[in-house]
């Protein structure tokens, strides 16, 4: 399985997402056809996921994400968390905010409350 690596733009996150089970989105989320940008990523993580992998660390550090992203992500977090309850294996989310961007700390607080897995919020200092 190839990784899967897209650089970031003003618009749309980086995306790392290797076979190690690091996966990781960094940057803005506000692409104009979320659906279409996401789609990939979720195409990759079904296919990681079907390989029965050990480890998954899903680690997301956004300032900003807009509600179809929003919405795209959260589709993110269920697959993984599918998979943690089905595989008991170690599979965990941690949620990055920038320091003093409450926004994003909530959105962290509110995600979280749609999976069962480890779900981390951490301040970025």
């Amino acid at each position: 399985m190839e990784s899967l690596f897209q650089e970031g733009k003003f618009n749309i996150p980086t995306i790392r997402f290797n076979k190690s089970g690091i996966l990781s989105i960094e940057g803005r989320s506000i692409p104009e056809h979320p659906l279409k940008f996401y789609q990939p990523l979720t195409d990759w993580l079904t296919s990681f996921l079907a390989t029965s992998p050990e480890k998954v660390l899903l680690k997301v550090h956004l300032d900003y994400l807009n509600t179809h992203s929003t919405e795209c992500m959260l589709v993110l977090f269920k697959k993984v968390d599918d998979y943690f309850i089905s595989s008991k294996k170690d599979v965990s989310i941690v949620w990055v905010f920038d320091e003093d961007d409450e926004d994003m700390e909530v959105l962290g607080e509110d995600l979280k409350t749609f999976v069962t897995l480890p779900f981390k919020i951490e301040e970025e200092k």
